[in-house]
């Protein structure tokens, strides 16, 4: 917040020569304030996501007064509020407005003390509100107050739309590179009487129309992309009735948000992190502020960094002239690219030479090393907490690899299991009847049936395949895999992997219809099944000490249980960061033909945003029935796209459903699962949104089926797991 209030005695110039100054998250531009009145507030808000433990706010001085600030106030929000707003873009806010009403709307009636502004009155349209609770969704990614919804407008007639619009600011340094918009409403006048259409700039807004508002429950239409306009920066929507609506369309609040894009290489989180640190501790006298590597002209003085095109790292370290006493600082440790430090004043720091000339010190590999103890003790901690009891009935799959392993390399790659059982060869050999019987193909190798000698069935694989790949499943991906992974087998040059069988088969088999007790799912299975395989997936990519990269995604590789729970399997393509900072990992494209991210095809740069766009199109076939690829037609991508831009819900949704379904329920997978399979892998969103959006979905198809609020309730309430309890559960 900015208030001038004639602090300088310039009052009297403010209106002829306003101060004007920009205001920057970081690096990034956020916002031009000009101030032309001394008693106005002036606001600037932006939702972001924290990339290190810090966030810097920078006030720019461009020549026209000097810059100040009244008041800097951060809101702790929960993650999954707001999914525009990411890693890698903050959005900031132009409007946020209440209609309806004459009064600002903020904490303690909002928790997150937004501001809620009245809109000016406009003629013509209708002012109504209810005194009834507005409740809400579980997981509603905005959590609108009920006071705000509690009032709306609305127009004398179904044939008389309602309008509200916006102009981009022409005085900015940058033009304004995208808007996300979201509208809010609720129903509490006639359950199902306001029925509307939604058009940003003259065009159908496509996804989830006609609108109808839920009766006394928030629901809202946003953005899942930015908007741009053609029209020398102006926008409008507008809310027109549909045909089939009884009163005209109603509108209780709306926000525009612009974005902030983060599109410069910045220092990796570790390394700000540490640098604040030895700032605060040792009261380092230089002009430490901001982001230390960038941009190039703050560079913080004493620093050299390095970039790999991605990132910037810290490698050179001077803290000269700044009486600096006792040990070298701990937060050192947590520069692990550093090479050299200086101090011409107090001599070598670390071993304590007299400061004749210019000392440099290179920083040994204990730092770096005790970096990766650390994080293989928290790796150890997880794999033993979530590994489970041997399981009864076991999946077994095995790769022969002739004359590769001798005694020397077996004992170089020695596999630790914390509860699996180590099978001989001629164990498998038995429990398979010789490998009689294949019942499918892995990324590691086939996959065969067999049965322990206690009489549990289990199935197995042989294929010629390397240490590699074999060390891939069965290292790399746990915990995932020791839920279910019963043992192994290292037996001179014969190696397998034995899991719990998954009786129902795959995702693939019930959609298409091939396995033998195939049934078809109804649209509330699939979602659900299909946020359980998110929320899998999202575990490998946040949950684990370093993220790991499935890399072969799809319905075949989702796993259904006796009681139909979904498991994500086959990790024999997958690959784990080597570190905290690596930005991808530069692999040979692999996967399954429809389902493979086609960056990662061209660069050869795989990333967790690869596994995104996989599961983009694991959702498509979930909703359409239909594989990736048919000869005869387009991708899946490029079939479900040209059938939303038509507004064909019925061309999209498998037959098999029937009507069976919430339309709305439907709209959310798609907007998810096309936003997944963007072609920039930067615009995707994350497991952890597609975790949100799913919940969502699920709750409103769970709420048709019930036909109640408490259904919706209760619904949402049995997904609100720890992804811990839900993996140890199974």
């Amino acid at each position: 917040m900015f208030m001038h209030g004639n602090y300088d005695g310039t009052e009297h110039n403010l209106v002829r020569s306003p101060l004007v100054f920009d205001v920057y998250m970081g690096l990034h531009f956020w916002d031009r304030i000009s101030v032309n009145n001394k008693a106005k507030t002036y606001i600037a808000e932006v939702i972001v996501v924290a990339e290190v433990n810090s966030i810097s706010v920078c006030l720019m001085d461009i020549g026209k007064g000097t810059p100040f600030v009244s008041s800097l106030e951060m809101r702790p929000m929960k993650s999954s509020l707001y999914p525009a707003s990411m890693r890698n873009q903050s959005i900031a806010l132009q409007e946020r407005h209440s209609r309806g009403t004459n009064s600002l709307v903020r904490y303690p009636d909002d928790p997150y003390d937004r501001l809620w502004w009245p809109w000016p009155g406009s003629s013509g349209l209708l002012n109504i509100s209810t005194n009834e609770t507005i409740k809400r969704y579980q997981d509603d990614i905005f959590e609108v107050p009920s006071k705000v919804l509690q009032t709306a407008v609305t127009s004398p007639a179904t044939s008389i739309p309602l309008n509200f619009s916006w102009t981009a600011p022409t005085i900015w340094p940058e033009a304004v590179p995208g808007y996300y918009v979201n509208i809010h409403y609720t129903e509490f006048q006639k359950p199902q009487g306001h029925q509307f259409n939604t058009y940003y700039n003259g065009y159908l807004w496509t996804t989830y129309n006609p609108v109808i508002p839920p009766y006394l429950l928030a629901g809202y239409k946003y953005s899942t992309s930015q908007y741009t306009s053609d029209n020398s920066g102006f926008y409008n929507i507008t809310l027109a009735a549909a045909n089939t609506s009884i009163l005209p369309p109603i509108l209780g609040a709306f926000e525009i948000h612009y974005l902030v894009q983060h599109d410069s290489i910045l220092t990796s989180p570790e390394d700000v992190d540490a640098m604040i640190s030895m700032k605060t501790e040792y009261q380092v006298k230089k002009n430490w502020m901001g982001n230390p590597c960038l941009p190039e002209s703050y560079t913080w003085i004493g620093l050299k960094c390095q970039s790999d095109g991605v990132m910037s790292r810290v490698i050179s370290l001077n803290l000269s002239y700044n009486d600096l006493n006792g040990p070298v600082p701990d937060s050192l440790v947590n520069l692990p690219y550093l090479l050299t430090l200086f101090d011409t004043t107090n001599g070598d720091p670390c071993n304590r030479k007299s400061p004749k000339k210019k000392s440099t010190t290179v920083i040994t590999a204990a730092i770096v090393a005790s970096a990766i103890l650390v994080a293989f003790l928290i790796s150890a901690f997880i794999v033993c907490y979530f590994c489970r009891k041997q399981a009864r009935n076991m999946l077994l799959r095995c790769a022969d690899v002739p004359g590769t392993t001798s005694k020397e390399d077996r004992e170089d790659n020695n596999i630790h299991l914390s509860d699996g059982r180590q099978f001989t060869f001629k164990e498998l050999t038995e429990m398979t009847n010789n490998f009689s019987m294949c019942i499918g193909e892995g990324g590691f190798g086939p996959v065969f049936h067999g049965r322990l000698k206690e009489g549990c069935s289990s199935p197995t694989s042989t294929i010629g395949k390397g240490m590699e790949e074999f060390l891939a499943e069965l290292n790399d991906c746990a915990p995932s895999v020791s839920c279910f992974l019963v043992g192994y087998c290292s037996d001179k040059n014969h190696l397998a992997l034995i899991y719990e069988y998954m009786p129902n088969g795959s995702l693939y088999d019930h959609i298409r219809g091939k396995h033998a007790i195939a049934q078809t799912l109804r649209w509330c299975d699939r979602a659900r099944i299909a946020l359980e395989a998110a929320q899998g997936l999202d575990y490998l990519h946040t949950g684990c000490v370093l993220p790991i990269i499935h890399r072969d995604l799809k319905s075949h590789n989702i796993l259904l249980g006796f009681d139909m729970v979904a498991k994500i399997s086959d990790f024999g393509l997958s690959r784990s960061y080597l570190n905290a900072a690596q930005s991808h990992i530069s692999v040979s494209a692999a996967g399954t033909l429809g389902y493979i991210d086609p960056e990662y095809c061209l660069s050869g740069r795989l990333t967790i945003s690869s596994d995104v766009f996989s599961f983009g199109v694991v959702l498509l076939e979930v909703v359409t029935g239909e594989p990736p690829i048919i000869s005869t037609a387009f991708h899946i991508v490029q079939r479900v796209k040209e059938k939303v831009a038509m507004g064909n819900i019925e061309g999209i949704v498998d037959p098999r459903f029937g009507v069976e379904y919430d339309p709305n329920s439907i709209w959310k997978v798609v907007d998810i699962a096309l936003l997944c399979t963007k072609e920039a892998s930067q615009e995707r969103p994350t497991m952890s949104t597609v975790v949100a959006q799913l919940k969502d979905a699920l709750a409103l198809e769970e709420a048709r089926a019930g036909g109640s609020i408490g259904d919706i309730s209760q619904g949402g309430a049995n997904f609100d797991l720890s992804i811990s309890s839900l993996l140890s559960e199974r």
